[in-house]
């Protein structure tokens, strides 16, 4: 089955993306969303403004081998488009899809039904049986929220912590564990999925098909928001490689503050 021939422009440019990076077997959409911005260009006599758009896809790729870094894949995707596309992908190899429809997936079997199918080679992928609702289905999801909630829990806690030196980027570290921590939570509560990729972009656009909890974090139009946002996302590499700087206190305190917020709100969620 080739991609279905209603689908948009920048599907099927996507798809032909995706083919060329790895041996694709079967790819559903899991949701799309079309951003426009305005571009502003001076020139000697006036300001030109230009709208922009901007497409961001989710899909599960199921593929004959594994891929084995989606941050590279995904990265490729982004610069082979253009910029003008941003997929975040979830990945599985046909074996391992397979297998999980066999033993019982309720995250494949929620996709396979519920997304749109964008192309498929042949017939290889059975479509799951009913959702597993037993009682055990139930204590290990409970079970997996517990003790995502102590790790995050754990991390906010630790970065409250009054010290004589406090290190500013130490605290932005600490933060994104336990905003990732969760993350990770909720996308098991709702989808009952464990993602293999933990970059802190993606798991809150994971948490955002299903949830409102990722504004509280997302940067507001304010140079500061977003510079706040952008330490929390790389705070690893800030750490590690931008030794002179140390971000405010304030700033840190601030961030600080939204993850508290953010973790309750994601606690409410999930119970």
């Amino acid at each position: 089955m080739k991609t279905p021939a209603s689908t948009s422009p920048e599907i099927h440019k996507v798809i032909a993306v995706i083919r060329s990076l790895c041996k694709v077997h079967t790819v559903y959409l899991i949701r799309q969303l079309q951003v426009t911005t305005t571009h502003e260009s001076a020139t000697r006599l006036s300001k030109i403004r230009k709208p922009r758009s901007h497409y961001v896809f989710t899909m599960l790729i199921i593929s004959k081998d594994q891929v084995s870094d989606p941050k590279i894949f995904m990265n490729e995707v982004f610069n082979k488009t253009q910029e003008q596309i941003t997929l975040y992908s979830i990945h599985y190899t046909l074996k391992e899809a397979n297998n999980k429809i066999n033993y019982g997936c309720n995250f494949l079997n929620r996709v396979l039904r519920e997304g749109t199918l964008l192309y498929t080679e042949d017939n290889r992928i059975e479509l799951p049986g009913s959702y597993l609702c037993h009682p055990d289905v139930f204590r290990e999801i409970k079970m997996h929220w517990d003790k995502r909630l102590e790790h995050a829990l754990y991390f906010e806690e630790k970065s409250t912590i009054c010290e004589e030196n406090p290190s500013n980027q130490g605290r932005y570290l600490l933060l994104q564990q336990a905003i990732q921590q969760a993350c990770l939570g909720l996308i098991y509560v709702f989808w009952e999925y464990q993602p293999s990729y933990y970059s802190l972009p993606y798991l809150l656009h994971l948490c955002e098909q299903f949830s409102e909890v990722p504004k509280i974090i997302y940067p507001k139009k304010s140079f500061r928001s977003q510079l706040m946002y952008s330490r929390l996302c790389h705070a690893h590499f800030n750490l590690n490689e931008k030794i002179p700087e140390d971000p405010s206190e304030s700033d840190s305190l601030k961030a600080e503050h939204l993850t508290y917020k953010f973790i309750q709100a994601a606690r409410r969620e999930a119970n």
